[in-house]
């Protein structure tokens, strides 16, 4: 179930932070291959080159101690003014384990191509060098920036992960 809510709020977050290149009205939408993890151990560049067309950073650990869980393969496509799919393209989701005592934080790293995207400015922004970083707590805790040619979000649904936390994950990755 909180992957359904995960995969719904990633869609979500896709759809506010998302501006076409084009003047006609469309809505993004993500959706996840399979209900089980794709990806049982983290995949190389080549690999998902091959599956998704491009090579996101994709960390074995992020800052603070979380560890890959497993993965998935995202469609995206926007939908035109007659529902048909356009602009297709894959994204990848991968989550995240943090286990201390007997809790465990999770969180998601969500890559895709950055072509025509405009991140959100009605969020906190941060600066690292020269990106800008965009943080937003509204229905979870997220954080998006573009590096390069690619479009990364880490997003806490249930919010246990700080803004802290994830700027310090997306610096280890920026850097």
């Amino acid at each position: 179930m909180k992957r359904k809510i995960a995969i719904l709020l990633m869609t979500g977050i896709c759809l506010m932070n998302t501006v076409p290149c084009f003047a006609s009205q469309s809505s993004m939408v993500s959706v996840s291959n399979s209900e089980e993890a794709q990806y049982t151990t983290l995949p190389d560049a080549d690999t998902l080159q091959k599956d998704v067309g491009f090579r996101p950073k994709a960390p074995e650990t992020l800052a603070g101690g979380y560890q890959f869980n497993s993965g998935h393969i995202t469609e995206l496509f926007d939908l035109d003014t007659n529902g048909a799919q356009i602009n297709k393209h894959k994204g990848i989701d991968f989550q995240y384990l943090k286990k201390d005592n007997n809790t465990t934080k999770s969180v998601s790293l969500s890559a895709e191509p950055a072509s025509g995207q405009s991140l959100s400015k009605d969020t906190i922004v941060i600066k690292h060098g020269e990106i800008d970083m965009y943080y937003g707590m509204a229905q979870a805790n997220s954080l998006s920036w573009i590096n390069g040619d690619v479009c990364y979000s880490l997003m806490d649904i249930n919010k246990n992960v700080s803004k802290d936390e994830m700027v310090a994950m997306a610096k280890d990755m920026i850097d």
